[in-house]
């Protein structure tokens, strides 16, 4: 075997195994890719649904542990917007699918701290209002949790476009009317 075929082999090998190999390493990273964009989504959706219901049981529980005259005024303000109970248990199987463990860690200490306060009416002011807060921290600390879990803190508006003409028209917009900065 000559050297100039040889090499057209090696060559022809190397094309034919490119030829494949590439295509299919190609399609496995976006395949890949696609699912975790997939879990992403599905994980942002499961936060959004988890937040609204810690924020309807959150005003749930202000109303219930309002005196009963100030119950009487929110009456007509008041909505009951918590999920009926099936699905509360698809938003429970959906968080413990989708979202992370420390989320529904937090989720379900929330709804501890709910739970065990909503037991026991409070008595005097000071300890509805201790009551209050420890329900505002564990929902602060929930709502941190999946901020920080989603990023959504890492995200910066002010970022150059690579267009010219946006970045041209936000100067122009901050700078107000007259070429002024606005305040």
């Amino acid at each position: 075997m000559e050297a100039q075929t040889v090499v057209a082999l090696v060559a022809t090998g190397v094309a034919v195994i490119s030829a494949v190999g590439v295509p299919v390493l190609t399609f496995r990273l976006a395949l890949r890719q696609d699912q975790v964009r997939w879990l992403r989504e599905r994980r942002a959706d499961t936060y959004v649904d988890v937040l609204t219901e810690a924020h309807a049981e959150r005003e749930w529980f202000r109303y219930e542990t309002a005196d009963d005259d100030v119950r009487e005024r929110m009456r007509m303000y008041f909505t009951d917007l918590r999920l009926p109970p099936l699905e509360r248990a698809r938003l429970g199987s959906r968080g413990t699918i989708f979202a992370s463990r420390g989320v529904n860690r937090l989720f379900n200490g929330f709804q501890g701290v709910l739970a065990r306060e909503s037991l026991t009416r409070p008595r005097h002011e000071a300890d509805r209002s201790a009551t209050l807060v420890q329900v505002a921290d564990a929902f602060d600390e929930l709502q941190d949790a999946i901020r920080h879990e989603l990023g959504a803190d890492n995200i910066t508006l002010d970022q150059p476009s690579p267009n010219p003409f946006v970045d041209a028209f936000r100067r122009g917009w901050e700078a107000g009317p007259g070429g002024r900065k606005a305040t």
